[in-house]
C-alpha cells in the first residue's frame, strides 16, 4: 500500500497479487484431487463406497441410516468435486485462448465439461435428500413399509444415478477429457494431453456397461487415472508459470 499526492489530495493505491491462468488450473486441478479425497476416505470407512453403490436395497438403505452423518460428509465434499469442475472447464478455454486456440469448439468444449460437472451434481444430490430420508423411513418401517420403500430407493438410485454416473461421470467428461487431451497436445503439452485421452476413453467405454454390466470394472480404473491427469495437469501449469 502507498500514499501518493496528487494534487494536493492523498491516494490510496491497493496492488493485488493476480492469479495467472497456469496457476488458476494448477489450482482447481488440485482442488479435484484434494476434495475427492474426503468422500473415498470418509465414505470408504462408514459404507465401503463405491462398492455400496451396488448393494441391494435391504443391505443399502441400513448402511446408510447408521452412518447418516458421514454419508452427509462424504456426499457434500463429492458435491463439491463437481461443482469445481465448472470453473476448471472454463480455466482451461482460457488458458486455450491464450495459446492461440480459441474459437467455437473450443467454447462447445468448455460448456461441454460444465454440463458434465452439473450432472454429476444432479446425480450426487440424492444422497444429501432423497436417500438418508428413505434409509430413516426404512428403518422404522414393518415389513411391508420396508419392501416399498426398497423399491423406491432401487428406482430412484437407478434414475439419478445414471444421469450422475452414465451422463456426467462417463459420457460428457469422456467426451470433455478427449477434447481437452487434443487442445493440450496442440499447445505442447503432450504427455499431459496422451494422459487426459486415455483417461476420457476409459469413462467413454464404461458407458458400454448399459450393454454389459461387467464392463462397469472400467470404472475402477478410469478414476484413478483421471487422478493422475489432474496432478500431472497441476504439475505442468506449475512448471510453465514457473518458465
Amino acid at each position: 500500500m502507498s500514499a501518493i499526492p496528487v494534487s494536493g489530495r492523498v491516494s490510496v493505491s491497493t496492488s493485488l497479487p493476480t492469479v495467472t491462468t497456469p496457476r488458476l488450473v494448477a489450482g482447481l486441478a488440485i482442488l479435484q484431487v484434494a476434495l475427492f479425497a474426503v468422500p473415498m476416505v470418509v465414505l470408504g470407512r462408514a459404507i465401503g463406497w463405491p462398492a455400496s453403490l451396488r448393494l441391494p436395497a435391504s443391505e443399502a438403505l441400513p448402511l446408510v441410516a447408521a452412518n447418516l452423518q458421514a454419508v452427509l460428509v462424504g456426499y457434500w465434499a463429492y458435491l463439491l468435486v463437481s461443482v469445481a469442475m465448472v470453473p476448471l472447464a472454463f480455466a482451461l478455454r482460457s488458458l486455450a485462448a491464450e495459446r492461440g486456440r480459441s474459437g467455437p469448439m473450443i467454447d462447445a468444449l468448455a460448456f461441454l465439461g460444465a454440463a458434465a460437472g452439473i450432472l454429476k451434481t444432479l446425480g450426487i444430490v440424492r444422497w444429501l435428500s432423497a436417500m438418508p430420508a428413505l434409509a430413516t423411513a426404512h428403518a422404522g418401517a414393518d415389513a411391508a413399509g420396508r419392501a416399498t420403500i426398497e423399491t423406491a430407493y432401487l428406482a430412484l438410485n437407478a434414475y439419478a444415478g445414471s444421469v450422475g454416473e452414465l451422463l456426467g461421470v462417463q459420457l460428457l467428461s469422456g467426451l470433455w477429457l478427449l477434447g481437452t487431451a487434443a487442445v493440450l497436445v496442440g499447445i505442447g503439452l503432450r504427455l499431459t494431453g496422451l494422459l487426459g485421452g486415455l483417461a476420457g476413453l476409459l469413462f467413454l467405454a464404461t458407458t458400454l456397461r448399459t450393454f454389459d454390466p461387467a464392463i462397469a470394472a472400467l470404472q475402477s480404473v478410469a478414476v484413478p487415472v483421471a487422478l493422475l491427469w489432474f496432478l500431472v495437469l497441476a504439475a505442468a501449469m506449475l512448471r510453465r508459470r514457473a518458465a
